[in-house]
């Protein structure tokens, strides 16, 4: 399946009616590889161009899987959104023949005669979760002799609305169902130019691309477009409405309603024919009836993104991931003046999500499931081509480059990969124990973690395997229970050290997998947590729950269960969780009070999570404790390092500059230079900051190398940042500069701790310029390495 081009779209207004409801071109692609090299691709179409359109019944939707016979005359192909089996001339293209099989066809197990014709096709119907063997005996008429059904355990509703979201019979050509867009609730990385509603500000005369939104994790994120309109339950501004609040379109308490309109408006649009939509039966545009509606909403609802990638059997996320959790939500944006807000400022706990965005209405999108996505921003304008030329990236690129391009550090790249989506850092690990695993120490420690994750209730840890003698071998099925292994078969238990002699003998192949726990069900929402204050709206600064000194947090969450488990940095610990007033699940204001046993071993950031009773964890989310003294920090506490050496871009990408009165600050070969125009009437109109997190009763020393053109004097100070400027060293520290660099060294002791402190020099003083280097900030009296 090929995406149409579309080039002209958007240029002279064409948009959603202009595409004809044909999105894609169904092809299959031939490749003749049987030389040295491959050749040039050749494309058959499935079905006419517009504009055409294929007749009713006879569209082939997201060609799927594809056998070949072994005579490599025929063709056998699944129309994953048609639910098809076809087959087709493999040296003209033509299609010959076509069955109707059970929903979303994926899968071929092709078996030809003895000529090497096509004989039958084994055939996996994904989502009904159906096995089809096709008779192919006559390639023009193939035929369903029989159907399999496998087990399946998704609830019926679910099932249904996943049946409609790979239904290409809901588009009015029949060409592309909404798994088109979003395989596998995924995005096609496509900029389209569709229905974007214009903006009410002059010069709004275009249709503006968007870029294809995923489909999963729907769930706590609403509203669900870059333009903050579908699925909107809280109102105020949107990209139609810079200058006038409108109000919500569904229920905040009905997140059903949300996706639900959601639904409506892509049936109305991008499923349907601008110039015949009909009306289903409610009334409504488009070509779903009210069930199928109903059933796609709750489906939806339920996708959640995959379990994350990166995370540690241990369920512990890595110094690295910690650091990028904290960047993204105190380490202020590069940006001229004083800086920009955190990344967290706007991608919000609990899913880094929000709306409303000042200026232009617009929602920022979740970074959760970024290392699946390259294309960045509503029109994929940090992919353009040229760009991608001018910062010497290919096309090879892989997606972390793009994020990378897009400000993401390598630490925060590391969150990205290790936030929880629900699970625990144990699902899904496996070992298996025979002669040559038993006894290696990976096994061990796997397994040491296994069952104590199990025994938290965090996995449902089972084995599978046989027992074997001299004369038979016999199936053995277990499950960690009460700190043994027991049979799920008969009586038998056995402790771990029996399985491992056992398998270190050769008597027994076993291999232990963990599970999701009992309570894990398909329409299971993952808890969220965050620290009280609306979930939709952005910030200037992230605020953390604090401990307080009786050891609790006040907190806000949802979808949180009576008797939850409460972990701190990955572990389970002892403590509670109880509404602050009303009761579970649903907590007055969503307000939930967490009460710790004790205070974590060091102060400092913590991560919490709750997991509703052997169900799914909660996000990640950053608290703050002073109740034990930190540890100690060691080197350069400015975190991007203040030694700028050439050519990687320390300044530029981390430092914030004011230059009112400037001709430039820039880094030049290794050191940040201050070029002023003229004095300030302020010393701050000419001033380079960075965002550094400062602790209250501890004792730092600010050191850095200075010189200028001529004598003259420059500050240094911290202060809380952005938006008050509160000096917290004690005042501001006088350097005087002669046209030597100097090392300069100020010791103070900060009286509050504050995570979103920062440290400044001024330079509008004086006309002189000023070098600057070696800039560092250390725990102590003494300078350190920058």
């Amino acid at each position: 399946m090929s995406h149409r081009p579309t080039p002209e779209l958007g240029t002279e207004g064409d948009g959603l009616e202009e595409m004809e409801n044909r999105a894609f071109f169904n092809q299959i692609t031939w490749v003749d590889c049987a030389g040295t090299s491959c050749g040039t691709p050749r494309r058959w179409d499935l079905e006419p161009r517009p504009p055409n359109h294929p007749e009713a019944g006879l569209a082939l939707a997201t060609p799927f899987a594809i056998a070949v016979s072994e005579d490599d005359d025929t063709l056998v192909v699944t129309a994953a959104s048609s639910n098809k089996v076809f087959t087709v001339n493999a040296n003209t293209g033509e299609v010959l023949g076509r069955t109707d099989v059970d929903a979303v066809p994926r899968g071929i197990a092709l078996v030809s005669d003895d000529d090497g014709a096509p004989d039958q096709a084994w055939v996996l119907n994904a989502v009904e979760n159906t096995v089809s063997l096709v008779d192919l005996k006559d390639v023009a008429n193939p035929s369903v002799s029989r159907t399999f059904d496998l087990d399946d355990p998704t609830p019926a509703n679910i099932k249904s609305g996943r049946m409609a979201f790979h239904d290409a019979n809901m588009s009015s050509t029949g060409t592309f169902s909404c798994d088109s867009c979003h395989p596998d609730n995924h995005t096609d990385q496509i900029a389209w130019v569709l229905d974007t509603p214009q903006c009410d500000v002059e010069g709004c005369d275009q249709i503006m691309p968007r870029v294809t939104m995923p489909a999963r994790g729907l769930r706590d994120t609403a509203p669900y477009h870059w333009d903050g309109i579908p699925g909107d339950p809280f109102g105020g501004i949107n990209t139609s409405s810079l200058n006038e609040e409108v109000d919500p379109n569904c229920d905040e308490g009905d997140e059903e309603s949300c996706v639900r309109h959601l639904v409506d408006g892509s049936q109305e649009t991008t499923m349907c024919d601008q110039s015949d939509c009909p009306t289903n039966d409610e009334g409504l545009p488009g070509l779903m009836d009210a069930a199928e509606r109903d059933a796609l909403t709750k489906y939806l609802l339920a996708v959640p993104y995959p379990p994350a990638p990166g995370r540690s059997f241990d369920d512990r996320i890595t110094e690295e991931a910690a650091d990028g959790f904290f960047e993204f939500s105190f380490i202020n944006d590069t940006g001229r003046t004083t800086g920009a807000q955190t990344c967290g400022g706007c991608h919000k706990m609990p899913f880094l999500v929000s709306t409303n965005t000042p200026g232009s209405g617009m929602d920022a999108p979740t970074w959760r499931g970024a290392y699946e996505r390259w294309m960045l921003l509503p029109q994929g304008r940090l992919n353009i081509h040229d760009l991608l030329e001018i910062v010497d990236m290919d096309d090879t690129f892989p997606e972390r480059d793009m994020w990378t391009l897009g400000g993401a550090s390598d630490d925060i790249w590391e969150m990205v990969l290790q936030q929880s989506t629900g699970h625990s850092g144990s699902f899904a690990r496996q070992t298996t124990l025979n002669d040559d695993t038993a006894n290696d120490s990976l096994t061990d420690d796997l397994l040491d973690q296994l069952e104590e994750s199990a025994s938290d209730g965090a996995v449902l840890l089972q084995a599978e395997g046989v027992e074997i003698d001299a004369d038979s071998v016999t199936e053995i099925a277990l499950e960690w229970t009460n700190g043994t292994y027991e049979s799920r078969i008969s009586a038998d238990t056995y402790s771990r050290s029996e399985l491992i002699s056992m398998a270190s003998a050769g008597e027994l192949i076993l291999t232990i997998t963990a599970r999701a726990p009992a309570n894990i069900q398909s329409d299971s929402s993952q808890p969220a947590i965050w620290p009280v204050a609306p979930i939709h709206a952005q910030t200037r600064t992230v605020e953390l729950a604090t401990l307080s000194d009786s050891f609790t947090l006040r907190i806000n969450g949802r979808h949180v269960e009576a008797g939850s488990a409460v972990y701190m940095n990955g572990a389970r610990v002892e403590g509670s969780v109880s509404c602050e007033s009303g009761a579970f699940p649903n907590c007055t204001d969503e307000t939930l009070i967490v009460t710790l046993d004790e205070a974590p071993a060091d102060g400092g950031i913590h991560f919490l999570q709750l997991q509703n009773p052997e169900g799914l964890f909660s996000n990640d989310m950053m608290i703050w404790s002073e109740q034990n003294p930190l540890p100690a920090r060691t080197g350069n506490l400015i975190a991007s390092g203040g030694a700028f050496n050439f050519g990687q871009g320390q300044f530029d990408d981390n430092w914030n500059a004011v230059e009112i009165v400037t001709n430039s600050i820039e880094e030049i070969g290794g050191e940040v230079r201050i070029d002023l125009r003229e004095a300030g009437d302020f010393p701050w109109f000419a001033q380079i900051s960075h965002a550094i997190m400062v602790v209250g009763g501890q004792e730092y020393t600010l050191c850095y190398d200075a010189k200028a053109d001529a004598s003259r004097y420059i500050t240094a100070y911290t202060d809380t940042n952005m938006d008050n400027w509160v000096n917290t060293s004690g005042g501001q520290f006088r350097a005087d500069l002669t046209t030597d660099y100097q090392t300069f060294q100020h010791t103070f002791t900060i009286e509050q701790t504050d995570l979103h402190g920062r440290v400044a020099f001024d330079f509008a003083q004086s006309a002189t310029n000023v070098q600057i280097d070696n800039i560092g900030v250390y725990e102590g009296s003494e300078c350190g390495s920058p």
